[in-house]
């Protein structure tokens, strides 16, 4: 694919890869060269074979087989982190440092020390951070929060969700490594416990759950609870164990619900809300596919030329990780 934009301007972003995972290559590479006034640059990888095939595929002029020498580079704006979760953390902050922007693959980091630690280097570099929680930029998301604000279920007292997938070969994925950040919590659950964030406006204040783990230790399957603010709840469902594709949300008011039966991960499929008010019929609002990578970093570009904020903050990040230890640590 040729980049949209081949001629590059004074506000051209000019980005670099860190880590060849899949998510990358089959989607966020691919939005980076459609997006207008984003290009590729370089590509990171300790597989220098890797780098350079990416680099091929997508016309970035650079590879490195060192992700440091990539950041190195001056002629790098801003990143992209798709490395394993354990090195989120180190990682986003060795970039801050070295003066790019930071477009961190979720969960951003696998504690609430490290985040802070993220917090302080982003203020310390002037640089901007966020973490790469896709289905957040889908029209149905927005519009449910957009009712949820307007009161249209009333006092929103619990809030439900569900995200699992069946791992073939779990020994060899990373996900099931725990010294890479691995589990269904961290990988799945951040998810659903972010969605609870973005729709109560605080962290939780407890919680407790219920852990299957695997052969390797992490979490396979786990189901908890997350207390918030005023009583309210968020009921967390993760799974490695349970069939493709569960990615459901709801949020229950005193006036009735809504409902996202493809919340996390709808691709670029049609999706629809369902609003079930009392004393009404049930409503269907449908919405056409579209494509969350594009507009994660189409939003992350446009922060960087000061066009426009971003919508999600560090502070939500860190309630993310607040939550995913208070499951954790329950079952520990």
């Amino acid at each position: 694919m040729i980049p949209a934009d081949s001629a590059e301007t004074a506000d051209t972003v000019r980005w670099g890869l860190l880590g060849a995972a899949r998510i990358a290559e089959n989607y966020v590479l691919p939005a980076i060269q459609r997006i207008p006034g984003s290009r590729l640059h370089a590509v990171s990888s300790r597989r220098r074979d890797a780098a350079q095939r990416l680099a091929h595929t997508f016309h970035a002029p650079r590879a490195y087989d060192s992700y440091a020498r990539l950041l190195d580079d001056p002629d790098v704006d801003a990143v992209y982190i798709a490395l394993p979760n354990a090195l989120h953390a180190s990682w986003t902050q060795s970039a801050l440092a070295a003066g790019k922007h930071v477009l961190c693959e979720k969960p951003m980091a696998t504690s609430v020390s490290d985040l802070d630690k993220i917090d302080a280097a982003a203020q310390a570099s002037g640089q901007l951070v966020a973490e790469a929680f896709m289905y957040r930029h889908h029209p149905q998301f927005t519009r449910l929060l957009e009712l949820v604000a307007s009161g249209a279920i009333g006092t929103v007292y619990a809030v439900r969700g569900a995200l699992s997938f069946c791992l073939d070969d779990t020994e060899a994925d990373i996900r099931m490594a725990p010294e890479l950040g691995g589990g269904a919590i961290l990988d799945l659950g951040c998810y659903i416990i972010d969605a609870c964030v973005a729709i109560y406006g605080d962290p939780p204040c407890a919680g407790g759950g219920t852990i299957l783990r695997g052969p390797t230790g992490v979490d396979v399957h786990a189901a908890g609870t997350l207390e918030f603010p005023g009583g309210r709840t968020g009921t967390v469902e993760a799974s490695f164990r349970l069939p493709w594709l569960e990615s459901r949300l709801q949020v229950c008011g005193d006036k009735g619900s809504l409902i996202l039966p493809h919340a996390f991960n709808p691709g670029t499929a049609p999706t629809e809300l369902i609003d079930i008010s009392l004393g009404k019929e049930p409503r269907v609002d449908p919405f056409p596919g579209v494509d969350m990578y594009e507009r994660t970093v189409s939003e992350f570009a446009n922060a960087i030329r000061g066009r426009s904020h971003l919508a999600r903050s560090l502070s939500e990040s860190r309630a993310v990780q607040v939550g995913v230890a208070q499951l954790l640590a329950s079952a520990a």
